[in-house]
């Protein structure tokens, strides 16, 4: 029995010596890249020809929003185009981005995904041009997109814009919008500055057009955009940050409908764990510190877990457990987990300092908690490639904000 224990005690000594060091680890390049600035970018002297994909499905009411931003851009008009692929559309998205001023690929097939949508686009874009770019339908996008992407593309084969959440006074979206705040300023910025690199989100990627032919054919997932990233590094290249600009994309108004697209997802993110993460890791400790950083996101990509893995390790600690950690990394850690990114927030002006703020940070605990019943039913039905329809919000125009 004593063999037993000890064997126990050491499996949980190594698994928190993991997980602080995970810990340690993020919050290191949390810090040292908010310590340093992102180098200024000058457009290249030749600017780069974007091929714009806009993917929708039922999506009549927000697509001329996207359209018309794209199509305002501060850029030079011949050197890009915009298409819009109606994937399996039973409404009038087809007639109403026609009637917006663009070329329009009207797609029916059985295949699930955004992939066959990007796949439809692609074909139609012909060998002109140096980027391929996908938008999804409901998002928004400013004036100076483009000269922000050409800027950053120089010696890069696949930028990601940043996404920003649409301001509402819901609940729901709310919290989201303040998770994903905070991933940009902890996680994403961060590593722009120290010349790592993201991952691709689905709306608002440019990449170029024989890399995503490469790749796209051999995915597997229903989350192709995290496919594509694992793909990316493995074959020794990365997915460039691009915080210069941004995209504004609607969050989930309804707990439902969330639920069920956070399920896809971690399908999807636990595939892809499977069958590309093993190759992004070795590629990873030969000394590609780029793929060796996106292995160990894949592994955690929310702090979420190693905030519960380190307070649990602190709990032992303070007990003086046989198999706690000493109180110094533990300590750190625990630090690195809630004070950090409590100072970001509040720095960065993500947080009122106020019982409404103390709400808001409330609800979107509460969202990231839900990642766990989530993962626990995304491991037991991972086979399931079911695709439901997000609700959209009743189309607005973009503020001040937006369309700057």
């Amino acid at each position: 029995m004593r063999g037993v224990l000890r064997v126990v005690g050491a499996l949980i000594f190594v698994a928190q010596a993991f997980w602080v060091a995970m810990s340690l680890y993020q919050s290191a390049i949390a810090i040292a890249g908010r310590l340093r600035q992102v180098p200024r970018r000058a457009r290249p002297a030749v600017d780069p020809r974007f091929f714009l994909i806009v993917c929708a499905r039922n999506e009549a009411a927000v697509i001329p929003g996207i359209v018309s931003d794209l199509l305002a851009q501060s850029y030079p008009r011949d050197c890009f185009e915009i298409i819009v692929v109606a994937h399996n559309c039973t409404d009038s998205t087809a007639s109403a981005a026609a009637q917006a001023g663009v070329r329009v690929v009207e797609l029916e097939t059985e295949l699930s995904g955004k992939a066959a949508a990007v796949c439809a686009g692609l074909d139609a874009a012909g060998d002109a041009w140096d980027f391929v770019a996908v938008f999804d339908a409901d998002a928004r996008a400013p004036r100076g997109l483009l000269a922000a992407v050409a800027a950053a593309s120089p010696g890069e084969d696949c930028l990601q814009v940043e996404t920003v959440p649409r301001e509402t006074g819901e609940w729901l979206v709310q919290g989201y919008g303040l998770g994903r705040r905070v991933r940009n300023a902890l996680w994403w910025r961060p590593r722009e500055a120290l010349g790592l690199g993201t991952t691709i989100s689905g709306c608002g990627f440019f990449i170029r057009p024989s890399l995503l032919r490469e790749h796209l054919s051999e995915v597997r997932t229903l989350t192709e955009d995290l496919e594509l990233t694992a793909r990316l590094y493995a074959a020794g290249r990365r997915v460039a940050y691009v915080s210069s600009s941004f995209v504004v994309v609607e969050e989930p108004h309804r707990l439902g409908p969330s639920v069920q697209q956070r399920t896809r997802w971690a399908r999807g993110h636990l595939r892809v764990i499977v069958h590309g993460w093993p190759r992004m890791f070795v590629r990873g400790l030969r000394g590609d510190l780029r793929a060796f950083d996106m292995a160990l996101y894949l592994i955690s990509p929310t702090r979420m877990l190693t905030r519960l893995a380190v307070s649990f390790s602190f709990v032992l600690t303070l007990f003086r457990l046989p198999f706690a950690l000493p109180l110094t990394p533990v300590a750190l850690a625990l630090s690195g987990e809630w004070l950090l990114p409590l100072y970001v927030a509040v720095r960065d002006r993500m947080l009122p300092m106020s019982v409404p703020g103390l709400m808001l940070a409330g609800r979107q605990a509460t969202l990231n908690l839900l990642w766990f019943p989530i993962g626990l039913w995304a491991l037991v039905t991972p086979k399931s490639r079911t695709w439901s329809e997000m609700p959209r919000s009743t189309p607005r125009e973009p503020d001040a904000t937006e369309a700057a």
